[in-house]
């Protein structure tokens, strides 16, 4: 609140003024008779978030600021006034919530001992009361960015200290949190789906797939599946061999294959492609070339009944298969 001049004129030396104003949240009274200034500051704090009045006396001795109506030396403040002035002298209207002049520049042209600051006010005013008459808020001669209605939500964020752009950065955190939030959800959901997935890798492929029956051209050559396949680690990733014959490496890996009962079922017919005194076992072709169109008997290989049933031309019945074997 400020009561006071509005500009400077030299040959009108008139400088009194009064301001009431909140600093750190406690009421500061600025009062100046026209020979200096005197302030008076409420220095006991009171409860925040509710609502408080504040009474001044003016005497041509004293000046008190009374604070919720409490007689007690911890809610009021006196003093005296500066000089031999006794009176306020003052013709300009009372501004609330700020003032329109640059009160910095009449404090330095009227040289006053302490200058109201220029900050403005935000939060609730009501009832006020000059000479006990009522001043009504709601319809001002001359307003800016004040609101009649005085709105709650307004009020409490004001008690706690909280100004508009304050609220606004308060909100714009909030949304530049929740955007990074969903950010990061969609990117751990992707990264969950390539590489979190449970893949079951085929033995005697090379490559592993994400998705059965694609991916072939997006696939690098690897043999580290073939390396963990069989027990292999990165120590014999390189290893020094001796120059051998390439005939004598087949023949050895043949008869390790012939001989691993683990790599094959039982039941497994092998087809090699030179037929010769070295076979062991007849392959399916032979089954099926016989010339003299007898049946073909199999007495020294028990497992190869079946087979011979199956591919055989005379018997087609399900029971014959089960008494042949």
């Amino acid at each position: 609140m400020y009561i006071g001049p509005l500009n400077y004129n030299p040959r009108l030396q008139v400088q009194d003024f009064l301001a009431l104003e909140l600093v750190k949240g406690l009421p500061v009274l600025l009062l100046d008779y026209g020979s200096g200034t005197t302030r008076i500051e409420h220095r006991h704090r009171f409860p925040q978030g509710k609502p408080f009045t504040v009474e001044i006396v003016l005497q041509p001795q004293t000046i008190e600021m009374i604070v919720d109506n409490c007689k007690l030396s911890t809610c009021m403040s006196l003093d005296a006034p500066k000089g031999p002035n006794r009176f306020l002298n003052v013709n300009a209207p009372l501004q609330l919530g700020g003032a329109a002049v640059n009160l910095d520049y009449l404090g330095s042209l009227f040289n006053w001992t302490y200058v109201p600051q220029d900050k403005g006010f935000s939060g609730c005013i009501r009832n006020l009361t000059i000479n006990e008459r009522t001043y009504d808020l709601g319809l001002p001669s001359l307003a800016k960015n004040a609101d009649p209605g005085c709105q709650r939500s307004v009020a409490v964020a004001v008690s706690f200290g909280i100004d508009s752009y304050f609220l606004i950065a308060i909100i714009a955190c909030i949304v530049l949190l929740l955007i990074l939030l969903l950010a990061f959800v969609v990117h751990k959901k992707h990264k969950d789906e390539w590489y979190d997935k449970d893949i079951h890798v085929l033995h005697g492929t090379v490559i592993d797939y994400e998705v059965e029956g694609g991916g072939e051209s997006a696939g690098i050559y690897s043999l580290e599946t073939l390396l963990k396949n069989l027990g292999f680690g990165d120590a014999t990733r390189y290893v020094q061999t001796n120059h051998l014959d390439v005939s004598v490496v087949l023949l050895n890996s043949k008869n390790a294959c012939d001989h691993d009962s683990r790599a094959y079922p039982i039941d497994d017919v092998r087809h090699y492609a030179y037929e010769g005194d070295d076979v062991s076992y007849q392959s399916l072709s032979s089954l099926t070339t016989d010339s003299d169109g007898s049946n073909l008997k199999l007495s020294h290989l028990p497992h190869f009944h079946l087979l011979a049933d199956i591919y055989s031309e005379e018997s087609s019945d399900p029971d014959e298969w089960f008494r042949a074997s």
